[in-house]
């Protein structure tokens, strides 16, 4: 009987070590796709351009007001209204 309980306890140990290892697995892949997710942040243009296409951006804070920006067309617009003055960026996806 000693045999077929070590057995056991193998098996056990064995599913224990998988479930670990699968856990860890989906833990880095999930911290990977949000590596790849990152987008890079750029100062915005304040004036219209002449040249280029551009895309206006817009938003309001509490303190601030509306605010208004411009952007590449094919970023996105990003403002953060935490701090003051508020952080108008422009984001590369």
């Amino acid at each position: 009987m000693a045999a077929h309980a070590t057995a056991a306890e193998t098996m056990t140990l064995l599913r224990s070590c998988t479930t670990a290892l699968l856990v860890s697995l989906a833990a880095v892949q999930a911290l990977a796709g949000e590596m790849s997710r990152t987008r890079t942040l750029t100062e915005p243009v304040y004036v219209r351009p002449i040249y280029g296409t551009y895309r206006q951006c817009g938003g309001a804070c509490l303190k601030s007001g509306s605010l208004s920006w411009f952007c590449g067309a094919r970023q996105q617009c990003s403002l953060d209204c935490a701090i003051a003055p508020p952080v108008r960026r422009c984001a590369s996806p």
